[in-house]
């Protein structure tokens, strides 16, 4: 086995449910599986009754749990007063749940304009791998990009950009995890990659590669 590398994983959009066959819950047991955690970035209004064992599920391996905003929205569309409540409300449906609030935040669509970064009072996560699962692409290809990135060397230290509702991704999760564990990387949350690589999160900055 190689040295120790570095990556952290992220999925949007979630959190979905908790039925046992469901994407995100394929997803967190190959994480626990390994002994691996990921972060999650939240979409407020899709945390409710049905989904919030999903979320504690994840917060009980050790994953992070971050703010997608309420509505997943283009906030470069909005005032800063929406900017803050769409953060706001998310923030606190959160802090009910898991008993924490988010301390990060991922700009829906990665969308940012200079009201943006002057109203999030808060580390905004980009990344620097971008699976495009979102793009409806087969597991193959997400795999193939990913293992591309650790053959290019941008593989380590990176935050890969994710989706917890696509089974192609669980599929691909399944895949990587321990391939890439045997080839010597440790999976971590952004906040721990951060810390880790000795970088300072500020509020108000977008971060992709975090070393």
């Amino acid at each position: 086995m190689e040295k120790t590398k570095l990556v952290a994983f992220t999925f949007d959009d979630g959190p979905v449910e908790y039925s046992a066959d469901s994407t995100a819950m394929r997803i967190l047991h190959t994480l626990e599986k390994y002994g691996q955690r990921a972060t999650y970035f939240y979409v407020g209004q899709k945390i409710n009754e049905g989904s919030i064992p999903e979320m504690k599920f994840a917060q009980s391996i050790g994953c992070e749990a971050g703010n997608h905003t309420f509505t997943h929205c283009f906030l470069t569309e909005h005032t800063e007063e929406e900017i803050r409540e769409e953060l706001e409300k998310t923030a606190a449906a959160e802090e009910r749940a898991l008993g924490v609030a988010p301390k990060l935040v991922r700009l829906p669509y990665l969308a940012s304009n200079e009201t943006v970064l002057a109203t999030v009072d808060f580390p905004m996560i980009n990344c620097s791998v971008d699976s495009r699962d979102w793009a409806d692409i087969p597991t193959e290809e997400i795999i193939d990009r990913i293992m591309d990135a650790d053959a290019k060397g941008e593989l380590e230290n990176a935050v890969v950009l994710m989706h917890e509702q696509y089974a192609t991704t669980a599929a691909a999760v399944e895949y990587l995890l321990p391939v890439l564990i045997e080839k010597g990387y440790t999976f971590v949350t952004v906040s721990e990659l951060a810390k880790m690589n000795g970088v300072a999160l500020e509020k108000h900055k977008i971060y992709g590669r975090l070393q």
